[in-house]
């Protein structure tokens, strides 16, 4: 991960952005994993998907990180889908007697209601457990029909606004140069009665991530609505076989968005 961006909460939003604190945009990763239901016969075991999101500071120039291979974006993290904790938590040997020893921190999610908007889910499609996706933000919703195509929805807090148009360009940059990914398109448009931006690209992966050296095509859809504190994220992975019908999935819902909240005016006017 580039240093120069400390706090890595990025993206998004700043979700886009920001993930998590700081305001930026941290270029797109893979998709999440989500988990595979219990098998009724023993299986090979699929690849394991990890989230990586490295932040672009808006106006700033990328930093190439030589040592990521993974991403959908760039620097790898090994972070991958991690298991809500259970049982109880081993005893601190630092806590004081008779106090309970803190719990260990684990995805935030939050409800559509507590970030503001509202939309229709993916017909047909399957809602996941929030708590079993690793992503560069606060997690929403989650979706997919086979356990392989995803559709996730999450928030980044950047605590400033950010361009759509500086954040397209440059996510879209991050991933020809990290993960060699051929962008199919890419603009600035209005979703939910806000405006923000489409990416879709396509590159190397398997199916539920990009990486850059896989053997499945795949293609992501990015949708990201950067507001004056936050950015509101969707993103639809996929393999490119099924690209088309799950886009249709994919444009349904979006459609259907309503986001709440509001934009600067060079937020407002951000063109193509």
């Amino acid at each position: 991960m580039n240093q120069r961006n400390t706090r890595l909460t990025v993206f998004a939003t700043v979700f886009a952005a920001a993930l998590l604190t700081a305001p930026l945009l941290p270029v797109w990763a893979q998709a999440p994993a989500h988990p595979r239901p219990p098998q009724q016969q023993a299986q090979p075991k699929p690849p394991e998907v990890t989230i990586k999101e490295t932040p672009i500071e808006e106006g700033a120039p990328q930093a190439q990180d030589p040592a990521a291979p993974q991403q959908g974006t760039t620097p790898q993290d090994p972070a991958s889908p991690q298991q809500a904790p259970q049982g109880t938590a081993p005893q601190d040997p630092a806590a004081a007697p008779g106090t309970a020893p803190a719990a260990p921190a684990g995805p935030k999610v939050v409800t559509p209601e507590q970030i503001g908007i509202s939309f229709a889910a993916p017909q047909g499609w399957q809602q996941g457990d929030p708590t079993k996706f690793t992503l560069p933000g606060d997690i929403c919703c989650a979706w997919s029909p086979d356990n392989v195509s995803s559709i996730v929805a999450f928030v980044q807090q950047t605590g400033k606004p950010l361009n759509p148009k500086v954040l397209l360009d440059q996510s879209a940059q991050a991933l020809q140069t990290g993960v060699g990914a051929q962008v199919k398109t890419k603009e600035v448009a209005d979703f939910g009665g806000k405006r923000g931006f489409s990416l879709v690209v396509s590159a190397p992966g398997n199916g539920a991530a990009i990486d850059g050296k896989g053997t499945v095509p795949t293609t992501q859809h990015w949708v990201a609505i950067p507001r004056e504190q936050d950015v509101i994220i969707f993103l639809m992975t996929t393999p490119d076989e099924k690209f088309a019908a799950n886009e249709q999935v994919f444009q349904s819902l979006l459609s259907s968005l309503k986001v709440n909240g509001t934009q600067t005016p060079d937020q407002m006017q951000a063109s193509k």
